[in-house]
């Protein structure tokens, strides 16, 4: 019997990183074009023969460096505790957790646990998968579900949850993860400032996506509660992060404001990439709130896919197989710089005509 052919697409969405190597224009992963810019690149450059060979500093030394990142009294190195990206974080708490409410779709990584564990919260097609608060509610109160999930904006669909919707979730008790890995581009949506509030508040933060550090792997977990804190910090290694994240770490307050420009002009060119796809006929955009846009396509996502790579060497997600997501009418597309966008645009104009 003949195995099935396995076209290039496939084989590099396979492979799940290490994309530098093959020079496609990737609209898969998202990170931000502008940052870090070229003067943290020099000083990390300089200072690699004194970083590579030497040991990170432990969890404590680095949550106190990041926490200068924040002047809020919470936002110390008792409730802090950095990670090797937010999957390491994920795949702790996936140990931690008894029974969990998962809104779907949702990013992959917190769909990993057994059935078991897990009660789907399903976000309706018809709806735009916009969160239905009241009856998420009522589903935490009938199951008694120990922990809930909130992607805000959520992966992959970018929808968002109000704050004083999050708070409606918090006053039920129930632990809530409230995933922010991209609220840097829509500040106002953030729910950090609760942590002091609510003792069953735990935020979880990828600055892969934000910050454009994919490869450096920094995220990080902030709550005021010891029990959570005590067991995540027990499965963590001695040294999670390697000495070029940890330098970052400390260089990154010096260049706070070059950051947000870089969160500024990537909004600016989100919206006009937004506007733009809203104008090829067999797509339709969902208002975007993060460094990506979400589509529902009108012809084959994964046509729409194989065409960008093979005629155009461009990559995009497509084939979203959460449960009540079909496969073949979603794509998610990064936002890139101006230059970047408008070749995806061109080229997305060519497949129909």
């Amino acid at each position: 019997m003949k195995s099935k052919k396995i076209s290039k697409l496939d084989k590099i969405r396979n492979l799940h990183g290490g994309y530098w190597r093959y020079g496609f224009l990737d609209f898969y992963y998202l990170f931000n074009s502008y940052f870090p810019n070229k003067k943290i690149y020099e000083i990390l450059r300089d200072e690699l023969p004194i970083l590579a060979p030497n040991y990170p500093s432990t969890q404590r030394v680095v949550a106190k460096s990041f926490s200068k990142w924040n002047k809020k009294k919470y936002f110390n190195e008792n409730n802090l505790i950095i990670s090797n990206g937010s999957s390491e974080l994920i795949t702790i708490l996936n140990k931690l957790i008894t029974k969990i409410i998962i809104p779907i779709p949702i990013f992959n990584e917190y769909t990993q646990l057994p059935p078991k564990k897990k009660i789907s919260f399903f976000l309706k097609e018809t709806d735009n998968f916009q969160m239905d608060i009241d009856q998420l509610v009522k589903m935490i109160r009938k199951t008694r579900a120990g922990f809930v999930v909130i992607n805000n904006p959520n992966n992959p669909t970018g929808n968002m949850v109000e704050r004083k919707d999050i708070e409606k979730i918090l006053k039920t008790g129930t632990m809530t993860i409230v995933d922010e890995a991209f609220v840097d581009f829509c500040k106002e949506y953030s729910v950090e400032d609760l942590v002091p509030k609510y003792k069953n508040l735990v935020i979880i933060k990828s600055l892969t996506k934000t910050m454009g550090l994919g490869g450096l792997r920094i995220g990080y977990l902030l709550t005021i509660n010891e029990k959570i804190k005590d067991k995540v910090r027990k499965y963590l290694p001695i040294w999670n992060i390697n000495s070029l994240a940890e330098r970052f770490i400390e260089l990154f307050p010096n260049f706070k404001k070059d950051y947000e420009n870089s969160i500024e002009k990537t909004i600016k060119n989100r919206n006009s990439l937004f506007k733009k796809l809203k104008e090829i006929s067999y797509l339709e955009p969902y208002e975007p709130f993060a460094n990506f846009i979400f589509c529902k396509t009108k012809i084959s996502s994964r046509k729409i896919a194989e065409t960008l790579f093979r005629k155009h060497n461009i990559l995009i997600k497509y084939g979203l197989n959460q449960e009540n997501l079909k496969s073949d009418k979603y794509i998610r597309i990064g936002v890139r710089t101006k230059k970047d966008n408008d070749k995806l645009i061109n080229a997305l104009k060519e497949i129909i005509k």
